[in-house]
């Protein structure tokens, strides 16, 4: 039996997008692939990755875990590959937004994802990408052969679904003290987000609709300027943070909204307005990077830093049920094709192409 280790130290502690994805990732493959040997390789510390400790587990950790546990495959589901390399190594790249915004960086994050990384992924044997644009980078900015890359979209869990136990979407909406309508913005705090765009969009429509805006999501690199702009704008009363929000705690969160906005300068995928399409919410959207080849035609796309543009798109959102129906209807039908067995099915293909041999 062909043993395949995989790294999950990103799914201790507060998970984010690549925890999310070695989480699902991982449970479909066992459905999928019962009869594969998958071993989860961590360190067991719920504390910031600074860049050092990023460095050694990386680099030094996770191939010599690897090599205890003899296995014939590693799977790094998250940029760095190891330059030791106890067996083939597997690596998704979800973006190259450290090479591409560097100045959103602070100087020590910076020298890793716009300078090391580069070099990490050339040591794998394949590359999986989460989308087209990614690709695309890979091949422009680093050079990668095309023919190493495989892009695999991520999928959407079942849980997200529009619910019908209002009185625990009510419990919830106590728990964080959410207003009674509002605009929902979920991701890290960070300025590759646009929030800056989307709070400026905001104040233009605070003065004809009731609804809140809520920010929600952990505090990332440079998060000062957003509070001073919120003060500045007036906004202190209608804006509301959550700080981040556990997984469980999401689907309800996203049905709690009248429409979700996602105004990011650049996503590698993108996962929050797939989920909220899924639990039936109206997505406003800019069109940057991949987000066109997740929302299809399910959702309002707008140009990256238009304020204009988001608030208008917003305003004929909130202003119009049948659009919403639509859009409803429309986003359904879209998250209906990103699942995470599809994700687990061709990923697992990958792994076969590298060990010349069936897995499952």
């Amino acid at each position: 039996m062909k043993r395949v280790a995989v790294d999950m130290q990103a799914t201790v502690g507060r998970k984010t997008g690549i925890g999310i994805y070695a989480t699902q990732l991982l449970a479909a493959l066992r459905r999928l692939a019962p009869g594969l040997d998958l071993v989860e390789l961590t360190w067991g510390r719920d504390r910031p990755m600074r860049l050092d400790r990023r460095l050694r587990w990386q680099q030094v950790e996770v191939p010599r875990r690897a090599r205890q546990s003899r296995a014939a495959l590693l799977h790094v589901p998250g940029f760095d590959a190891p330059g030791w390399k106890p067996c083939p190594v597997v690596l998704t790249v979800h973006d190259l937004i450290g090479m591409l915004f560097p100045q959103n960086l602070p100087l020590a994050a910076r020298f890793y994802w716009s300078r090391w990384l580069p070099w990490s992924v050339r040591w794998a044997d394949a590359v999986i990408a989460d989308s087209e644009q990614t690709r695309r980078d890979l091949v422009r900015l680093l050079r990668v052969p095309a023919e190493r890359i495989t892009v695999i979209p991520l999928g959407v869990e079942p849980v997200y679904r529009p619910q019908a136990d209002h009185a625990a979407l009510e419990r919830l909406r106590q728990r964080y003290a959410l207003p009674p309508r509002f605009i929902l913005y979920l991701g890290t705090l960070e300025p590759r987000k646009g929030l800056d765009t989307l709070l400026t969009a905001y104040a233009a429509l605070t003065a004809d609709w009731p609804h809140a805006l809520v920010l929600a999501g952990k505090k990332g690199w440079y998060t000062d300027a957003l509070f001073t702009q919120v003060k500045q704008q007036g906004l202190e009363e209608r804006v509301h943070f959550t700080d981040y929000i556990p997984d469980e705690e999401l689907p309800g969160l996203y049905n709690l909204a009248e429409v979700f906005a996602f105004p990011s300068r650049y996503e590698g995928f993108g996962l929050p307005p797939l989920e909220a399409m899924a639990c039936g919410v109206p997505v406003v959207s800019s069109n940057a990077a991949s987000l066109p080849e997740v929302i299809g035609d399910a959702g309002l796309l707008v140009p990256p830093d238009d304020p204009d543009a988001l608030a208008a798109a917003l305003r004929r959102v909130l202003s119009d049920a049948d659009l919403r129906a639509e859009l409803r209807a429309r986003g359904w039908r879209q998250a209906a094709r990103f699942t995470w067995d599809e994700t687990a099915r061709r990923t697992l293909a990958v792994y076969e192409s590298v060990l010349h041999a069936p897995l499952s």
